[in-house]
């Protein structure tokens, strides 16, 4: 049962709401704990199986740890080497056709080593509650794409839950959002993309390229973020505030900047605990260009073990490796929208690695976006499918540009009243419009 199915939305989401609401105390905790369990055994019984594998071992374990055992060093390395091991081995078999990848060991993984770790350099305390340390690492809501949460940020509020109207109401409308990012929009997407491939087996050309890579950006940047919203309103629903994962990557004024706001847990991640841990700036030039490139490249196995993905992190390594060395001094000078310009470029010219099917392939549509492969400029199919497609394309660059949040703040700062209505009103569509999606 997947978030996004009917199932979910009018029968597993209300009941497990209305039960949670005639809970008090720590029954909250054990019925979320439980919840989670059940939403993700529904996915799959290998998916539950793999998550306790890695929860259980890692919350007895972390005892040893925080009483600082003498081989709580071995103890951490363990727990972390087998996490590790466990996601890259189901990564591997996915990538390979075996099977498909267990929904939520990675978040699960990464947000258990982030905990241990902290443990262990004393900047956390020790989880007693094994209700409590179940929903930190398994809380449904955020198994998709996150986020990863600290213990510092997501014990305390586990603490003292709290369901309320404004709350559910707030949660829901976030849900709805992200609901309709993924079914209306994302999916929508996936079928253009889809008739653009198979235009461009046909006869390739630059436009066609080009507009086959903007497609697969905003497939890519809908998904995850709709995701995320449906993680931040699930989490509002029950009385936890989950943190902003996705904050307008593409308005982005650099693309050291586009990474700090596309999968932001992800990226904090990989920084505090990678990043820092090498030395980060401080060791000189070529420290810190082998530093960026690392986690990048660490950035792009994040969405698989895949070749490809590891070249489209070193790609744009090679972007912020010449902005940290050498525009950050003079990026004042710069006009702000030549900045988001060539951040744009550079990270649509770097999806064609991200979005391609080997690396051969790739490297195939780099030369073509470059004008390099002497394909034709554009031909009546590219013309005609953005004819049928130019309200959704329209749409996906509205909403990426991040003009919709200014305009809607002055239009209810102006007509507070019209604006709740219109809003009240823009929800209900929201809505219809989802579940006739989904239907």
């Amino acid at each position: 049962m997947q978030l996004y199915s009917l199932g979910f939305l009018f029968f597993l989401l209300p009941l497990g709401g209305l039960a949670y609401y005639f809970l008090r105390g720590s029954g909250r905790r054990i019925f979320l704990l439980f919840y989670s369990l059940l939403f993700v055994a529904l996915l799959s019984p290998l998916c539950l199986a793999v998550i306790l594998a890695m929860a259980i071992p890692d919350f007895l374990l972390a005892r040893l740890i925080a009483d600082a055992h003498p081989k709580a060093r071995t103890i951490l390395l363990f727990c972390v080497i087998k996490d590790l091991t466990l996601v890259v081995l189901f990564s591997i078999l996915t990538e390979l056709g075996r099977l498909v990848l267990p929904l939520g060991i990675a978040i699960a993984a990464f947000t258990s080593i982030g905990y241990l770790i902290d443990l262990y350099h004393g900047e956390c305390e020790l989880i007693e509650d094994p209700a409590a340390y179940g929903v930190f690492c398994c809380f449904f809501g955020k198994l998709y794409v996150g986020p990863i949460v600290s213990a510092q940020q997501f014990i305390p509020q586990l603490e003292n839950l709290q369901m309320t109207g404004e709350g559910i109401t707030r949660g829901m409308i976030q849900f709805l959002r992200g609901l309709a990012k993924i079914v209306v929009l994302a999916d929508s997407l996936w079928e253009l993309i889809a008739q653009w491939e198979t235009l461009l087996a046909q006869e390739v050309t630059v436009l066609g390229t080009w507009l086959h890579v903007l497609c697969y950006i905003f497939y890519v940047y809908f998904t995850l973020s709709g995701y995320s919203d449906m993680a931040r309103g699930t989490g509002a629903i029950f009385g936890l505030d989950l943190p902003e994962n996705f904050h307008h990557p593409l308005q982005s004024a650099s693309v050291a900047d586009f990474f700090g706001r596309f999968n932001i847990s992800a990226n904090r991640f990989v920084r505090k605990y990678v990043y820092q841990a090498l030395g980060a700036e401080d060791n000189g030039p070529l420290s810190t260009s082998v530093n960026i490139l690392l986690i990048t490249m660490l950035m792009g196995l994040w969405y698989g073990i895949n070749l490809n993905y590891l070249v489209w992190g070193a790609f744009l390594g090679l972007f912020i490796v010449f902005e940290v060395l050498y525009i950050d001094r003079h990026v004042e000078k710069i006009p702000p929208y030549l900045c988001r310009l060539y951040t744009f470029i550079a990270i649509l010219i770097s999806f064609c690695w991200y979005c391609g099917d080997s690396l051969a392939a790739s490297a195939a549509s780099l030369k073509v976006m470059l004008g390099l492969s002497g394909a034709a400029a554009a031909n009546q199919s590219c013309f005609y499918l953005l004819q049928t497609h130019w309200l959704l394309l329209a749409v996906s660059v509205f909403l990426c540009s991040g003009a919709l949040t200014p305009l809607l703040a002055r239009f209810t700062r102006r007509w507070p009243n019209v604006a709740h209505t219109a809003a009240l009103l823009w929800n209900v569509v929201l809505l219809a419009t989802s579940l006739a999606f989904l239907l």
